[in-house]
């Protein structure tokens, strides 16, 4: 009956945070989508976190948790005895601020999918997984005055223009991977990647003069690639104590070019009929490159017994030898980016003795730095993020509910940027030992 209770209030306390930001968000005149820096190059880098390490804001790639699939590191997939899913949803909340104005933005989005199914029983399994890597969402203001007539400055005057663009979708990656055990405390993963491309860029423009009327176009890029990930993960206990165990994993994600396609395209009325037209029939940059960075995320997880850990992970991407051909000046901003963080997490409901109403949760706290992907005017655009999170088991199965808290800071007010306080949670709903089919080979 508690547990039911526990399960409730949780799901009480993300409506209501949900609902609070969306009313602040409804408040606000100026409402955009995401990130102000998604709308560099083909947007801002995703950090999936597994379910099991979303309160300490890491994904996990050295934690192993048996009773819910890690995400992030494709060498786990072959230690799971039973079929596991799990499905996460977020919503995050920039309070946005230059030298000149405020802004809220708010997104919500499903952050990853993903079923593991044991082939043979803590052995090999296959894994199959949905997760953004990368997000545009963005709304964008650029105000200016030009002259008409630049030749005679004296019979034309200033006109005031202001141009909008909305921008939206970004990069999602469809996995399908396996996962070994080679040794008993090591095993081995790999993950194939399909990423697929969606970038749109709704732009208008508006004039002072009623001479030029408003434009409006979309600016689509769409374009797709196959790209490898590997994982490893080995464990070892009873280092210093009886109860102690230390694991380690890492993984590689090699990088990948996607041939891009780029479309122009605007509503125009002909012969009284609303049709839709090409722009850029007669452009050469039609086509062009985006290559996605290198990826390397390794991390240590040191338990000091079943109900304490500490987690320790550091990531590096190499930007530098990322492309986006369609905007050379963008990808100038590209730089290498390190992610590093610590987290403790404590699982009270292992423990043999009853510990009363609060040790029915698990506790996570955690806290990260990352060095950003984008310099702008000097600038590295750095992110400093806290994080708490809890979650509950089920009292039937090993199934469990996750909830998480972020709180960050991103950007400068410097050089006209933009500092970003970022506020967010993410629901993860874990499933386990049910709905499951035999395994063929036991």
């Amino acid at each position: 009956m508690y547990r039911k209770k526990i399960t409730l209030t949780l799901f009480t306390l993300l409506i209501t945070f949900f609902g609070h930001a969306t009313i602040l968000a409804q408040e606000t005149p100026k409402v955009s989508f995401g990130s102000f820096y998604s709308g560099f190059g083909f947007g801002a880098p995703v950090d999936i976190t597994s379910p099991n390490t979303s309160g300490i804001g890491l994904s996990g790639v050295s934690t192993y948790l048996g009773y819910s699939p890690n995400i992030s590191n494709p060498g786990q997939w072959g230690l799971l005895g039973f079929t596991q899913g799990t499905i996460s949803a977020g919503l995050l909340r920039y309070d946005a601020a230059d030298n000149f104005a405020n802004a809220t933005n708010s997104q919500f989005s499903i952050d990853q999918f993903q079923i593991v199914v044991p082939v043979v029983r803590n052995r090999m399994g296959v894994s199959i997984a949905f997760t953004p890597l990368f997000r545009s969402d963005f709304r964008q203001r650029d105000e200016g005055t030009f002259n008409p007539l630049p030749e005679i400055p004296e019979l034309g005057s200033d006109v005031d223009f202001l141009v909008s663009t909305v921008g939206s979708g970004g990069v999602n990656r469809f996995e399908a991977g396996l996962g070994f055990r080679i040794f008993d405390n090591i095993s081995v993963g790999y993950g194939l990647t399909i990423n697929l491309l969606t970038l749109n860029n709704d732009v208008i423009s508006d004039f002072s003069d009623q001479q030029f009327r408003v434009t409006q176009y979309n600016r689509n890029t769409d374009g797709s690639s196959f790209s490898h990930r590997f994982g490893i993960y080995a464990y070892k206990g009873q280092l210093f104590g009886s109860r102690d165990q230390v694991s380690f994993g890492a993984t590689l994600t090699l990088p990948t070019t996607i041939d891009a396609s780029r479309s122009i395209s605007s509503f125009r009325v002909v012969n009284n009929q609303r049709v839709l037209l090409r722009l850029d029939q007669d452009e050469t940059d039609r086509n062009g490159i985006i290559k996605l960075p290198l990826e390397f995320n390794t991390g240590l997880t040191y338990n000091f017994n079943s109900t304490t850990n500490v987690v320790a992970e550091l990531m590096l991407q190499r930007w530098e030898d990322a492309e986006y051909s369609f905007n050379t000046r963008q990808q100038g901003y590209f730089k290498n980016r390190v992610k590093t963080g610590v987290g403790f997490q404590y699982h009270p409901y292992r423990s043999e003795s009853q510990g009363g109403f609060f040790s029915n949760f698990k506790y996570s706290f955690g806290a990260s730095y990352d060095t950003g992907h984008l310099n702008i005017n000097g600038h590295d655009i750095e992110t400093l993020f806290f994080n708490a999170g809890i979650g509950l088991m089920s009292w039937r199965s090993s199934s469990s509910v996750d909830l998480s808290f972020h709180y960050g800071i991103r950007g400068t007010q410097s050089s006209n940027l933009v500092k970003e306080n970022i506020w967010g949670a993410t629901l993860s709903l874990n499933l386990a030992e049910f709905m499951f089919v035999r395994q063929r080979f036991q």
